[in-house]
């Protein structure tokens, strides 16, 4: 944060944001995925009421020239690089007194992955005894959202949803040379049941893509940062969590169905041994553990 005695300012050189985002000045404990905040406070260190100059100015890196990004500093601005306004305000504040900049930008709905706003803002007290300058860039980045759908039908369902963002980008690239799959990515860990993540740029996308998909039951509000599921990203051994006298369902191979007992577990190999409950002779078998289903926590 940028401290000074008439000026509070803190704004990120750099604010990664997904499209159709808030990005504004807003109390800590109201702040949620959806809002990036932007606070810049300012006081008046003298005895008498003065006037604040106050200048926003725009550079776009972005593709489609035609987005257009939206402003709001006391007035709401809608700018783009074809419209690109050079926004000034005044702020008065009376002696001895501080004042909230009510200053927001709305991230474009339609933007593209790496789309950037440059922005500089200026403050200049009317007297010319204060004045303060930041630069800073808004980028576009993916957001990750939750998926809610029939249990045990979740990669088949992700899987499906992937394709149809394939389709459709195939027939919006006819029109749009831009134009990209929505579904960038979807992850389905076996842990999670009835739900699997997606990386995404247009959350609206997702929900026009999976209206005729079988078992996809809607999306969860809000997005999630990525170190939420770190956790998954990296695969288990395994034979995670098995422990020696573990009853047990063999789910493949020639004794699929059969109830066991692991009586020698080989992490190296990820191989379990296990003992046939219901067999007449106590013969070992061996399998991967992927092979057997853990009952005692069932």
């Amino acid at each position: 944060m940028m401290e000074y005695d008439w000026l509070k300012c803190d704004i990120k050189d750099l604010i990664k944001a997904g499209c159709n985002k808030k990005i504004k000045k807003i109390n800590e404990k109201d702040i949620n995925s959806d809002i990036i905040p932007v606070n810049v406070s300012i006081k008046n260190i003298q005895n008498t009421k003065r006037k604040f100059n106050i200048n926003l100015k725009f550079e776009f890196n972005q593709k489609d020239p035609l987005i257009e990004w939206r402003v709001i500093l006391k007035n709401d601005y809608n700018i783009s690089p074809k419209d690109n306004k050079e926004i000034t305000e005044e702020l008065d504040i009376d002696g001895n007194r501080s004042k909230d900049l009510d200053f927001e930008i709305d991230t474009p709905m339609g933007g593209y992955i790496n789309d950037e706003l440059i922005a500089t803002l200026k403050i200049d007290s009317d007297d010319n005894i204060n004045s303060f300058e930041k630069r800073f860039t808004v980028r576009l980045s993916p957001v990750i959202i939750i998926a809610k759908c029939t249990i045990s039908k979740e990669l088949d369902i992700a899987i499906d949803l992937s394709n149809h963002g394939e389709k459709d980008k195939e027939e919006r690239k006819t029109k749009n040379s831009y134009a990209e799959n929505e579904v960038m990515a979807v992850m389905s860990p076996y842990e999670i049941k009835g739900y699997f993540f997606i990386e995404t740029m247009h959350v609206d996308r997702i929900e026009v893509l999976s209206k005729d998909i079988r078992g996809f039951k809607g999306l969860v509000k809000g997005d999630i940062g990525i170190s939420e599921i770190e956790k998954y990203l990296t695969p288990k051994p395994a034979v995670t969590g098995l422990e020696m006298g573990t009853l047990v369902e063999i789910v493949e191979g020639p004794f699929k169905g059969e109830r066991a007992k692991i009586t020698a577990i080989d992490a190296a190999k990820e191989e379990v041994t296990v003992q046939l409950i219901e067999s007449m002779v106590p013969i070992p078998v061996t399998v991967k553990a992927e092979a057997i289903r853990n009952l005692d926590k069932t």
